[in-house]
């Protein structure tokens, strides 16, 4: 488990200008419009109610990232597997990739997480079993060119065996980045809090971003999943 962190890591910090490039394509635009309706919007709706605003804010959050996350994901993916062939992708070359798969990323992604979802109402445990196998949905649609069933066909195959893992080794990296998003956090809201300055739109504007390009690595963690996976498959 820790291996496969250090080596999502590692490839994080070789192409950080590239994945923060593709990040931001679409979490430079959705952050700028999170932090005007935070500062600006959601407290004259809700009345400043701070439980509204965060849930107000998190609906937001996840119709951006249902809507277009498939962009970044997808050229993420095809960047990512360009590398470990030893290759250097462009963002050009990446974003054209992801807009050419982006529409059938978001019909599979959509199926999968209703299937997911029904799991977690019914039982927890269904639910998380269902996530971990289906786990290489994105995988499956950007770089093996099926969707639907068979993306979850192929998820299903690659993830076999390897689900312990994935559970554990995506816990450490999530615990990881609260840890790495609480410090940054303090770094760049301690001198405001101590000049008495709780609200800034461009310091808040720099967080978001920054969390954005970090949430990349569990992307990564989940590709090179995959890529071993591939790897161990006996050659037909």
């Amino acid at each position: 488990m820790i291996q496969k962190i250090r080596e999502a890591i590692g490839l994080f910090a070789s192409n950080f200008v590239l994945f923060s490039l593709i990040v931001l394509t679409v979490w430079l635009p959705g952050s700028i419009l999170l932090i005007y309706l935070r500062l600006y919007v959601f407290p004259g709706m809700t009345g400043g109610d701070e439980w509204r605003m965060t849930m107000q804010e998190l609906r937001v959050s996840q119709f951006i990232e249902g809507s277009f996350g498939t962009i970044y994901v997808g050229a993420l993916l095809h960047a990512l597997a360009q590398l470990k062939r030893g290759l250097h992708p462009t963002y050009r070359e990446s974003m054209t990739h992801a807009g050419r798969k982006c529409f059938k990323l978001f019909g599979t992604r959509f199926v999968t997480g209703l299937i997911v979802l029904g799991g977690l109402i019914l039982f927890i445990v269904p639910g998380i079993i269902l996530a971990l196998r289906y786990a290489l949905i994105d995988v499956a649609v950007v770089l093996e060119g099926v969707e639907g069933s068979k993306a979850q066909k192929v998820s299903a195959n690659l993830t076999q065996g390897k689900r312990g893992e994935i559970f554990g080794t995506m816990i450490l990296t999530y615990v990881g980045l609260f840890i790495a998003s609480m410090i940054v956090s303090l770094i760049l809201y301690l001198p405001l809090s101590l000049m008495g300055q709780q609200d800034n739109f461009g310091v808040a504007l720099i967080y978001e971003c920054v969390a954005s390009i970090f949430a990349a690595l569990p992307i990564i963690v989940l590709f090179l999943f995959y890529w071993d996976a591939k790897n161990q498959q006996p050659v037909v």
